[in-house]
């Protein structure tokens, strides 16, 4: 049980299989009740046997004990997620001097229309978009820009044909913004930052906003999306590659980091992000989980993240929304203002 409740103290975080457990701390306190429930049933049952046949009673002492030390790990994975926050219904309208960032992975198979629609409905001036093609994307963008939002799509590829790379949708009101890779870890999978090229947008400052709306600019973006720690040879990569983009958002002033980091609090690298701060702990959201998005949140693993310099961002909201189309990930949303 401690290996679940505290892993890092006994340095298992990057092991399997508690890398995998630690990360579904919801799902795991349903099943040890569970087998706490089966343990029960069957000594009443055995019991029950044993008085119509007249065979010897068993002991209760032990089955009892056990019972009762899987009821407690189910407590104490439950008061883990609560410590954390299951708060993380929506922040709302935005605010004026408020920055809109929206981080989901849509598997390949969410539709521009969607995006769109996404997109629309929280108000995002900034959305990372893991596992998503630049196609997709840049019509997303277009379908933005003709519905009076003037939005900008940028992209990178995915090694192979597993996975789509990593977009990202600006609001043009932003400013202008080039893709790079420079210094970051190689995910493989698209990874990549948009950074301020300090032009001005191609659109007067504030179009495509609400009229009482002008979000900060910020001046890095990272793109993430790292490989999941689902097999012994991708457990290296991820490993290196979650405490790496933990450290670009360290090292990097005014980064926004946002993405399918395959990772949780537990996990190597985000456990202690000093002087970033993850968006949905600041706000008492990262009990709740974004993938499998079929699963309860409260079931669900908390693998999708919005990571900000603490010392130009403050987090005013966080939520993590409801499914959208067929993607395994919930989008999670993040408003964040200039300190």
């Amino acid at each position: 049980m401690a290996a679940l409740l505290a892993p890092d103290r006994l340095g298992l975080t990057g092991r399997a299989p508690w890398v995998q457990l630690v990360a579904l701390r919801g799902l795991v306190a349903v099943a040890l009740v569970l087998a706490a429930a089966v343990l029960l049933a069957a000594v009443a049952g055995w019991a029950r046997v044993a008085e119509k046949t007249g065979l010897r009673r068993p002991g209760r002492r032990l089955p009892l004990a056990l019972a009762a030390l899987l009821v407690a790990g189910a407590g104490g994975q439950g008061a883990v997620l609560a410590g954390r926050g299951l708060d993380g219904d929506g922040p709302g309208a935005a605010r004026a001097d408020e920055l809109v960032v929206l981080s989901f992975n849509t598997f390949g198979t969410v539709t521009a229309g969607e995006l769109a629609a996404l997109v629309q409905e929280q108000d995002a001036d900034v959305a990372v978009l893991p596992e998503t093609s630049g196609r997709t994307a840049r019509e997303a963008a277009r379908l933005l820009t003709d519905a009076g939002r003037p939005t900008t799509a940028l992209a990178a590829d995915a090694v192979g044909r597993r996975a789509d790379g990593v977009a990202v949708l600006l609001r043009d009101a932003l400013g202008g913004y080039r893709t790079t890779t420079q210094g970051l870890p190689a995910t493989d999978l698209g990874t990549f930052a948009a950074v301020a090229t300090g032009r001005s947008a191609a659109t007067e400052p504030g179009a495509g906003t609400a009229a009482d709306r002008t979000p900060p600019a910020p001046g890095v973006v990272v793109a993430v999306h790292t490989r999941a720690p689902s097999s012994r040879g991708s457990m290296p990569q991820w490993r290196a590659h979650v405490p790496g983009v933990a450290d670009i958002c360290r090292s990097t002033p005014g980064a926004v980091v946002a993405g399918d980091l395959n990772a949780t609090l537990d996990h190597p690298g985000l456990a202690d992000l000093g002087p970033c701060v993850d968006a949905a702990a600041v706000t008492g959201a990262a009990g709740l989980g974004t993938w499998p998005a079929d699963l309860p949140r409260v079931l669900a693993a908390p693998i999708d993240h919005v990571l900000v310099d603490a010392r130009v961002w403050r987090v005013t909201g966080f939520g993590v929304l409801p499914r959208v189309g067929t993607s395994d990930h919930r989008p999670v949303v993040a408003h964040l203002v200039r300190h």
